[in-house]
């Protein structure tokens, strides 16, 4: 099918995309800014449209996810007109250009917020919205689809708090809970209905294959309270909780944004089972074990890049081979060279030493190749440089149209806790700024292995 997805730069929005993909669907992209300013940050396989000059023919199914993170800064009233205007005027761009071709599938994004704060009460579908401006603007958002419902066949997800260790809600919750600051809020009695990303995608899929309609609430079966929550994933981050954070003191930090932590909501998915959808991850222990299975330490942290190429891995893969090729792809700020390498050609045990230089300080690394096995995928491990822990997997998957190359970092920095607390926001700009030139450099360079 062809299919449009707006909001495909977010963190679900690139979660799908890949899914669709994979199901060999042809994909269909509508943003904000300029085709080259989005494709600096999106390297998958699609066709482009901005908002100003969009065009859906052919398009048979749409995923609409466009809207401006709720988390992103206080709700002052600049702040809540943006956050609403957000979801409904793309919703009123997507109904003009569809008007007279609509598509034959609509599938929506809405949010628990919804029904607003509804203590220990189980939450159905058919259950009352809240009266908070959460719950307008999801009412206001749903509602504005509704051109939609006579046209095609409409869905609407509203969906919990999505657990994804590469982003969103957990993001801020590992950083605060690893440093041991993490712990339950007031009472810690508040209902949260999650979600594992995966299997929001799943049902996401689900909806497209399968002849559904009406409104879901996409949660997993078994909600938790805050104080269970803040005791798995204290288990989780390898640490200690905090003192209980005070109702007062988080309404004071965030103002009206504090209901997104304070609001209790049991929801029920119980319609999305009875339909057949089965869950991945139906325990939060289970999702949270997954995300995190690469945790050995609370110091330990986490970075992953893709990037797809339009070319197989067996034409890629050479060149990531040769280490010497690493210069090429590394910024010019790191001064990098290579120094020596202990094997003629890489394999399992092949040790690399080379040099970079740090805010104009020299320093010498050297690595171990760990795990060797072409063209799929590389391990390196550092064993002399400044960190304490490098463990770097290079992974080259065979993807429609082309190859999926994800690098996945686990990178712990030296003096435990102090490094964590003084340089952890620094050394992950720093490391984000590298791939980011990495990914430039390879788009350069990618005619070279067609």
């Amino acid at each position: 099918m062809k299919v449009l997805v707006t909001g495909a730069t977010g963190l679900i929005g690139q979660r799908l995309c890949k899914e669709l993909l994979k199901e060999n669907h042809k994909l269909v992209i509508v943003g904000r800014g300029s085709e080259e300013q989005f494709r600096k940050k999106f390297t998958l396989p699609c066709e482009y449209h901005s908002w100003s000059n969009l065009d859906v023919s052919g398009v048979q199914a749409v995923f609409h996810l466009a809207g401006e993170s709720i988390a992103g800064g206080r709700w002052n009233k600049a702040r809540k007109d943006s956050l609403l205007r957000s979801r409904i005027e793309t919703t009123k761009k997507l109904i003009k250009a569809f008007d007279g071709q609509w598509p034959e599938t609509f599938i929506g994004a809405s949010a628990i917020g919804y029904y607003g704060d509804q203590g220990s009460t189980k939450l159905y579908e058919d259950s009352p919205p809240g009266n908070n401006f959460l719950s307008t603007v999801c009412k206001e958002w749903e509602m504005s689809s509704q051109a939609f419902d006579s046209k095609s066949r409409v869905v609407r997800f509203r969906i919990g708090v999505v657990f994804d260790s590469n982003g969103g809600f957990l993001e801020p919750m590992e950083t605060l809970f690893s440093l041991g600051l993490g712990g339950r809020i007031s009472h810690g009695n508040q209902f949260l209905s999650w979600i594992h990303a995966q299997d929001l995608i799943n049902m996401f899929i689900f909806a497209l294959k399968n002849p559904i309609r009406g409104t879901f609430n996409a949660v997993a079966p078994q909600p938790i309270t805050n104080k269970e929550w803040t005791s798995l994933f204290v288990k989780t981050m390898k640490t200690i909780p905090s003192l209980p954070v005070p109702r007062i003191a988080l309404k004071l930090v965030l103002g009206e944004m504090s209901c997104l932590a304070l609001d209790s909501q049991n929801v029920s998915c119980e319609k999305i089972l009875n339909h057949g959808f089965q869950f991945e991850f139906p325990k939060a222990n289970q999702a949270l074990l997954n995300l995190y299975q690469w945790k050995n330490k609370y110091t330990e942290q986490f970075f992953s890049a893709e990037q797809w190429v339009s070319s197989n891995r067996e034409n890629i893969f050479p060149f990531f081979s040769e280490s010497k090729n690493l210069e090429k792809i590394t910024p010019p700020w790191l001064n990098f060279k290579i120094i020596s390498q202990s094997t003629e050609h890489i394999s399992k045990g092949t040790l690399i030493d080379y040099q970079i230089s740090l805010k104009g300080l020299p320093m010498k690394w050297r690595t171990r190749i760990t795990k060797w096995d072409p063209p799929r995928q590389f391990v390196d491990d550092q064993l002399k440089g400044p960190y304490k822990k490098w463990h770097h997997t290079h992974s080259f998957e065979s993807f429609p149209n082309g190859t999926l190359m994800t690098d996945s970092v686990v990178y712990e920095l030296p003096f435990g806790f102090i490094g964590k607390i003084l340089a952890s926001a620094y050394i992950k700009k720093d490391i984000t700024k590298i791939f980011s030139y990495r990914r430039k450099i390879i788009n350069q360079l990618k005619d070279q292995w067609k």
